[in-house]
């Protein structure tokens, strides 16, 4: 598998192992991390030659998950926004914004250490603040990208990164350092694994991927739904939730919400709530507006 990889990228650049590290290192979901991992069936190990070959090869690696950085980090949550005002990507421009947060969250969770803070105070203690915010946001950071695992790369952390609302020159710096530590972690591994066995590190590699996104997304729905729960309880019913909630997705999108009630006629009282005026004068028709 690894070896037809490297062969097609070797005749679209005509032989150049470094140019081929660097352009499937800017590939996403393949990213430094994939193309280390090719690294051994590109440079015959065992003489000195071979290792200075594959130093250059991380950090050509390296160099190619760099370019995105910067561009991702000023770019995805304007384009997150716009996708959200379409009909055909909103849902899963809402869903990529949710994922994002939460990993954003788990890099630095403000609304934690105002908890801490608080119950600090209550006790008679001052707030620790041994380190400011944005020290801790960027040492996060730079840890989410710097352990070698699958989707945690500089895609990833840079998208994660524009979420922290720090300074993009931090950010920036935090996934540059975590990817040149993540870098020299799997060139080690990509040195000393035997070149029979890159295969199968590969596909394990591929399955770890796959058994993470999933124990993610089952963790962001638990999650998510406890979020709901504890959103819903401030409100008196379900109605009055559901207008927040398109009250809060109008302020971020710039939309209308329209709110009716009517009396149906068996005399129960109803709301429909949305963003659509046309929509809304279909459900109610035949029914008694207030």
């Amino acid at each position: 598998m690894i070896a037809t990889v490297i062969e097609f990228f070797r005749k679209i650049f005509a032989g150049n192992d470094f140019l081929t590290l660097y352009v499937i290192s800017i590939i996403p979901i393949i990213e430094l991390r994939g193309a280390i991992l090719f690294m051994p069936g590109m440079f015959i190990k065992g003489s000195v030659d071979a290792f200075i070959n594959t130093y250059i090869g991380m950090w050509c690696c390296i160099a190619g998950s760099t370019t995105i950085i910067v561009p991702l980090l000023l770019a995805i949550r304007p384009l997150i926004r716009r996708l959200k005002k379409t009909k055909l990507f909103s849902k899963f421009a809402k869903n990529m914004e949710a994922n994002l947060s939460d990993r954003a969250e788990s890099a630095y969770n403000a609304e934690e250490q105002r908890r801490k803070d608080e119950e600090r105070i209550k006790k008679g203690k001052k707030p620790k603040r041994k380190y400011s915010a944005d020290t801790k946001k960027f040492w996060g950071l730079f840890l989410f990208v710097a352990i070698p695992l699958p989707m945690t790369g500089a895609w990833t952390g840079s998208c994660v990164g524009s979420f922290l609302d720090f300074p993009v020159w931090k950010a920036s710096l935090a996934v540059f350092l975590g990817n040149i530590v993540a870098g020299h972690i799997l060139m080690a591994i990509a040195w000393f694994l035997p070149n029979e066995y890159a295969d199968i590190f590969l596909a394990g590699f591929a399955i770890l991927a796959v058994v993470l996104a999933v124990m993610l997304a089952y963790s962001r729905g638990r999650k998510n739904e406890k979020k709901k729960r504890a959103e819903r309880a401030k409100y008196s019913d379900k109605n009055e939730y559901e207008l927040a909630v398109l009250r809060r997705e109008a302020d971020e999108d710039g939309s209308i919400v329209i709110k009716k009630e009517y009396i149906d006629k068996h005399g129960d009282r109803h709301i429909i709530i949305g963003h659509d005026e046309s929509k809304n004068d279909e459900i109610i028709t035949d029914a008694d507006v207030i």
